[in-house]
């Protein structure tokens, strides 16, 4: 028996290594990028008739191996060295099955679809909370594919964030790397993807617009439009878990509550003629399946009605437009079309012919306020000259233009030609001389800006006037900085005036000297501008002289001259060295650590080139000098033509678009309002007059009832007590009574021109 034991063992051997070889070919098949199937299914079968011999072969073995005494040792090596072998043999049939699955699939999905599919772009996410369910729906198969790394999830998800938006500035405030990535993720779901706040925003959707069926009535509505608004908000609060079936008794009330009128009215009269009139009649199930043919009949009458019309009114545009081609096609030229195809040719806004707005030879003729009258009566751009729907503050194309006019941005079409200080070249005399220059300098310099990886050079004032140190608007921008926290500051100005509270955040920023050889971290707070122009010492006889003394003085070479950082007196008293150098100028040179500043009255030697208008000009007419505008004297109708344009300038640029599309704007003051008188006890006689007068009328409780509804409506507000004893201004009201109206048949009306002496609310106003 054991020579029989020993000759099995030596043939499983064998076994085994004929095993093994066919096994290494098979893996070097499927580490190929395109495995060949034939050759694959070649090798199956070999590796099975090989393992069914060795199969044969291990059952004798470890039938003779029981036989023998003490075999149980021996058993268990044997054992688990077959084991592996055949664990070995699933793991390739099951490679190979899996590669002729996923082969037939292809060739089911070829036989399928024979035609390329356009490549789906990302949804990009703005930071409205509004559009992430949209977004995320799109971005979470992104998300859950284990096979993309995290590195490149983050990529994509920089790529799906619209840049400079509330979404951009959460995600870049991560470093792009795997470990924070979910970090990221998570960051954006707490702040716009939880359910109760998207709950709560859809919910407070539906009662605005409950609130603006209240306020309107929607005496004439577009009903297919509404069915729709409603059908989006509904489906996305099913799609955060508050179904019909759980909260339906609370959205129809919401819902029936936008609803006009007269559809409310076909409701009602549908609930009580149905024949299986229920308990549940009044579902918001069944109230959205009566709108849905509501509207279904709707566009049904309206195609009934369009239907024979459409063909004659088509044809009778037919022929009118025919006719202008007809009339326009003077020449011989005008018949060559020039238009690539597919090409989008964009009419002109202010003559609705087919050429470019700025290249109008009718809006040319026309004064500047015509032209931005019209421009405003179409809902189009100062900047672009097109119906984009945005203002010209808010325009991507007015950086990329430049008037040849008067270097302003915006077209020369919209140039004020009028203005002739803005058009009348400059004179060419000029007088030279030598004179005294005397310019107040102030301590600046030239420092590094670092945060998070990002550096920027940057121009810098230290103010020890000054309790808090400032950084710009622009170069928060430029780092991509993520702020703090938010604190709430008061101004105290010139004269022992103070501002009111206003808003900035706070950042963490680091600063170092132009050598590096320093550098501090502070926080700071953000402003939009830091300060106007503060000059730069230019003369070649106080930069020599610094030269001299060894003083390195870095603002004098950089080209730029805004003032991005400023430094107060919370970190100013921890860069100054004590270092202190009186120069010949009068100046005073200060070392701090991030290096020297120069400040103070400086006098020095200037060679002036000045630009005069004298007698011997030779590039003026000689009747021009006897014109006002020459001696200086401007004309009254041309002064209040420039001061309209300047307020028409403020209004726009204290016009703000708010997130639900509505515009708010500053009353448009003339000048000071601290100056208007309260007319309080004016006002408080007429309202005694017309209680006396009113009060007793029938109507009176229904004018009271006018401005409670207008309180409920958050049109009106109470005053604070706190607030009752500060300067403000009274405005008397009146009842207007109309009694064959249909909706209101009183309504207030305000008397802003009252006034008891000091002027009226009326005359204070650009009205």
């Amino acid at each position: 028996m054991t020579m029989d034991l020993t000759l099995l063992k030596t043939q499983k051997k064998s076994f085994r290594t004929s095993f093994t070889v066919c096994a290494k070919k098979i893996d070097d098949e499927l580490l190929k990028e395109a495995p060949e199937l034939t050759q694959l299914s070649i090798l199956k079968s070999q590796i099975s008739d090989k393992f069914a011999r060795l199969e044969t072969c291990q059952a004798e073995i470890t039938t003779l191996i029981l036989k023998t005494e003490d075999a149980e040792q021996v058993y268990e090596e044997d054992f688990l060295s077959a084991e592996k072998y055949l664990d070995n043999y699933i793991e390739l049939c099951s490679q190979i099955e899996q590669l002729y699955l996923k082969d037939s699939s292809t060739k089911d999905f070829s036989e399928r679809r024979k035609f390329k599919l356009p490549k789906i772009e990302l949804k990009k996410f703005d930071g409205d909370a509004k559009n992430y369910l949209s977004f995320w729906s799109q971005f979470r198969k992104i998300h859950e594919d284990s096979s993309i790394p995290n590195e490149d999830k983050f990529q994509y998800l920089l790529q799906a964030v619209v840049p400079k938006s509330k979404a951009a500035r959460v995600v870049e405030s991560f470093p792009a790397t795997a470990d924070n990535y979910q970090k990221a993720i998570s960051q954006l779901q707490e702040r716009f993807g939880r359910n109760d706040l998207l709950v709560q925003i859809y919910v407070r959707d539906l009662l605005s617009m409950v609130m603006k069926n209240a306020a309107t009535g929607r005496s004439k509505t577009d009903l297919p439009a509404l069915y729709d608004e409603l059908e989006a908000k509904i489906r996305a609060l099913e799609s955060l878990g508050r179904t019909q079936e759980k909260y339906g008794d609370f959205l129809n009330p919401l819902v029936e509550s936008c609803l006009p009128e007269e559809v409310l009215v076909a409701w009602e009269r549908s609930r009580n003629h149905s024949i299986t009139e229920t308990k549940e009649s009044r579902t918001l199930e069944q109230l959205m399946n009566f709108l849905r043919e509501e509207v279904k009949g709707e566009e049904m009458v309206n195609l009934a009605r369009t239907g024979f019309a459409s063909n004659q009114s088509s044809r009778r545009k037919e022929l009118h437009n025919d006719h202008v081609k007809q009339s326009e096609s003077t020449t011989a030229s005008a018949l060559v079309s020039l238009q690539a195809p597919g090409k989008i040719i964009h009419n002109c806004i202010f003559c609705d012919k087919s050429h470019p707005s700025e290249k109008c030879f009718t809006a040319r003729k026309m004064p500047l306020a015509a032209k931005q009258k019209l421009l405003l009566k179409k809902g189009a751009c100062f900047s672009c000259l097109k119906k984009a729907g945005h203002l010209s503050k808010f325009c991507n194309v007015k950086n990329q233009l430049n008037c040849s006019h008067c270097n302003n941005r915006h077209f020369d079409i919209m140039c004020d030609k009028n203005n002739e200080s803005k058009c009348v070249p400059k004179p060419e005399n000029s007088l030279s001389n030598c004179s005294k220059s005397e310019t107040i300098f102030l301590q600046t310099v030239c420092v590094l800006i670092r945060y998070q990886g990002q550096q920027e050079l940057i121009r810098v004032l230290m103010d020890s006037g000054s309790q808090s140190s400032y950084i710009s608007e622009k170069i928060v921008t430029q780092l991509k900085a993520y702020p703090l926290r938010t604190e709430t500051v008061i101004h105290a100005l010139f004269g022992g005036k103070e501002t009111k509270p206003t808003y900035h955040e706070v950042f963490p920023v680091e600063v170092s000297n132009l050598n590096r050889t320093f550098s501090c971290s502070f926080e700071v707070l953000s402003e939009k501008t830091i300060c106007s122009f503060i000059p730069r010492i230019e003369n070649k006889q106080i930069l020599n002289e610094l030269k001299r003394k060894e003083i390195d003085f870095t603002d004098s070479f950089r080209n730029e001259t805004e003032i991005n950082l400023l430094i107060g007196a919370d970190v100013l008293g921890k860069l100054l060295t004590g270092n202190t150098v009186e120069l010949e100028s009068g100046l005073t040179a200060v070392d701090t650590k991030l290096g020297w500043t120069v400040f103070g009255k400086g006098s020095y030697e200037k060679d002036n080139i000045l630009t005069t208008l004298s007698m011997h000009s030779m590039n003026v007419p000689i009747n021009k000098l006897w014109q006002l505008e020459v001696l200086g004297i401007s004309s009254p109708t041309e002064t209040e033509k420039e001061k309209g344009n300047i307020d028409l300038n403020d209004f726009n640029d204290k016009m703000k678009i708010l997130p639900d599309g509505r515009y708010e704007v500053e009353l448009p003051w003339k000048y000071d309002s601290k100056n208007l008188p309260s007319n309080k006890e004016l006002v408080w006689k007429r309202h005694e007059r017309m209680i006396n007068r009113f009060g007793k009328g029938e109507f009176f409780s229904d004018y009271q009832k006018v401005f409670q509804d207008w309180e409920k409506l958050n049109i009106i507000e109470r005053v604070p007590d706190f607030e009752l004893n500060r300067e403000c201004h009274y405005l008397s009201h009146r009842p207007v009574m109309k009694l064959d109206s249909q909706t209101t048949k009183i309504r207030p009306v305000f008397d802003a021109s009252a006034s008891q002496r000091g002027g009226s609310f009326f005359e204070r106003m650009f009205i």
